[in-house]
């Protein structure tokens, strides 16, 4: 492990006992502590350069208040610009951040954005119904009671729980943590999370070591046979993920430890935005038994969902699941609804933007939405051509390919240089950027299935969803559904998808994907669903 892991570990599980200490404590003491702790764990990692952190929340609180009515896309603008300036220091004469001021900065952009576009909310929202504002009105879910003051920011941006790894979580969630009731938290649940974490943090390691990313930066590489340079993407990319896996196992563990997140089951809560539906906020912690609290909303992986669902875009959905969040509300529903490639395209390239400036970022986001028009092509034209048998069997070689495709994309993500990752897929012949695209030309030749909505012979059946020829616009519930155990929202074989979320079953708020070969599903509608929206008796908003 490099030093930069060492650090990350140490962190995580430094995190996990202090939880403990503040689920016990007062509101105050949890607002205040977190945040000091938080600010003392900045200090030590990133030094002087938590500055940068510093002027983008204080930045954004300007904004908040001079412009409240837009200040959505001020804050996108603002924080998302400073990133460039953030990336590119040296240019200016400043000194160069260390990898610890990045992690802050790029989770303090996600969460000035978020707060942003509740304070906008707020000052857009209708006043409530004459006849039930009798008493103390709730808010809509997610959204603030009123805009939050300088102190409050600076706690929800410093608190100490996610803020190197993760998880994002909105405002809200933070402030329902910091109220209370704070319900106890058990050794035995949070171990039960990272009961995993040190098996796959040894095979992770262990596969870094046979199959090190330098070998492939070396002239010799090319040389070597082909079958083995096609093997090697799979061991870098298995590596890769299970540092990525323990790294949110224990962030989630941590938030766990903290009683942060926890959410009646009434309230559905996703990863990333917390509660979907109106449910009562209970008013002591034992009114709801401890093991039946919900900690979807800090939930940022599936590792079993991420390894062995079979579809390309529902692998996405069960990986860094609270930023696709994000990316689905902040940026994929906002993004112009055609061409739908058009759409993909424009959120992978705000995702690579967000991760970094390195040009693997970009070679690597890009070509994922060729992967979703490829499946979802070969999917429209094989559905109802191939019988139950034949679709059980064609399960086995999709995943393969599946797998296949995120190990040949992970090179860009991991080589960074445009010359290192353009220089490894020629030595692969470009194999799975050609095979998408010759999956499109033979899905365009087969035409639509028989069995597909878009298939101009086929009559409109009682119950289809549409017939424009999407059969992405389906209704269904993503990653925070309960329907599979292991793999929470993993979509079976002919349901569409985030890219990588959904609802449990609430109605009016269950995600819709809009459109064929879209990783990202969309927001449920929390603003623009009315029955959200009522002044009922609520317990996730602020």
């Amino acid at each position: 492990m490099t030093p930069e892991e060492l650090t990350y570990l140490a962190v995580l599980l430094g995190s996990i006992p202090l939880g403990f200490a503040f689920k016990g404590r007062g509101p105050r003491a949890r607002q205040l502590g977190g945040a000091a702790a938080g600010l003392v764990l900045a200090l030590v990692t990133c030094g002087p350069h938590v500055l940068h952190s510093l002027l983008t929340v204080l930045g954004t609180w300007v904004l908040l208040h001079l412009a409240p009515r837009r200040c959505r896309a001020a804050a996108m603008a603002w924080t998302f610009g400073y990133l460039l300036l953030f990336r590119t220091a040296a240019a200016w004469g400043l000194p160069e951040p260390p990898p610890y001021a990045n992690a802050l900065q790029l989770l303090l952009t996600l969460k000035m954005v978020s707060l942003a576009s509740d304070v906008q909310e707020l000052s857009e929202a209708p006043p409530p119904p004459q006849e039930v504002t009798s008493g103390r009105p709730e808010p809509p879910i997610g959204s603030l009671e009123a805009c939050p003051g300088l102190l409050e920011i600076l706690c929800y941006s410093y608190c100490y729980l996610g803020l190197l790894t993760g998880p994002f979580y909105r405002f809200g969630t933070h402030r329902d943590w910091v109220r209370g009731p704070v319900p106890a938290a058990s050794w035995r649940r949070v171990l039960g999370r990272v009961r995993a974490a040190p098996a796959l943090g040894a095979l992770g390691e262990a596969a870094a070591r046979l199959f090190p990313l330098g070998a492939v930066r070396s002239p010799a590489f090319g040389a070597r046979p082909l079958p083995l340079r096609l093997f090697y993407m799979a061991p870098v990319f298995f590596a890769f993920r299970m540092r990525f896996y323990v790294a949110w196992l224990g962030a989630e563990a941590a938030c766990l430890a903290a009683a942060f997140g926890a959410y009646p089951p009434a309230a559905r809560p996703r990863p990333g935005m917390g509660p979907s539906a109106p449910y009562r906020r209970p008013r002591r912690a034992d009114e709801v038994p401890a093991e039946q609290y919900d900690y979807e909303t800090i939930r940022n992986i599936d590792p079993v969902g991420t390894d062995f669902c079979v579809r390309f875009r529902d692998g996405m959905k069960h990986w860094n699941m609270t930023v696709q969040w994000w990316l689905a509300h902040y940026v994929h529903r906002r993004a112009p609804r055609h061409p739908p490639a058009l759409r993909s395209a424009w959120t992978m390239l705000v995702s690579a933007y967000w991760h970094g400036l390195h040009p693997g970022y970009y070679l690597s986001f890009l070509s994922v939405p060729l992967w979703l028009a490829a499946e979802g092509a070969a999917e429209r034209a094989l559905r109802g051509r191939l019988g139950p048998r034949a679709r059980a069997l064609a399960r086995g070689p999709h995943w393969f390919l599946k797998m296949r495709a995120y190990d040949y994309l992970c090179m860009g993500f991991v080589l960074l240089g445009a010359g290192d990752t353009l220089r490894y897929w020629a030595s692969v012949y470009y194999c799975l950027h050609l095979l998408p695209l010759l999956l499109l030309a033979l899905a365009a030749l087969l035409g639509p299935g028989p069995g597909d909505p878009g298939d101009p012979g086929r009559k409109a059946a009682p119950g289809d969803r549409g017939g424009d020829g999407d059969p992405s616009r389906e209704e269904l519930g993503g990653t925070g559904q309960r329907g599979d155990p292991g793999v929470r929202g993993q979509q079976e074989e002919g349901e569409p998808i985030q890219g990588d979320p959904g609802i449990r079953g609430g109605p009016g708020v269950r995600g819709r994907e809009e459109e064929e070969g879209e990783p990202i599903q969309e927001d449920p509608g929390v603003r623009e669903n009315p029955g959200i929206r009522s002044r009922v008796k609520l317990g996730g908003g602020q």
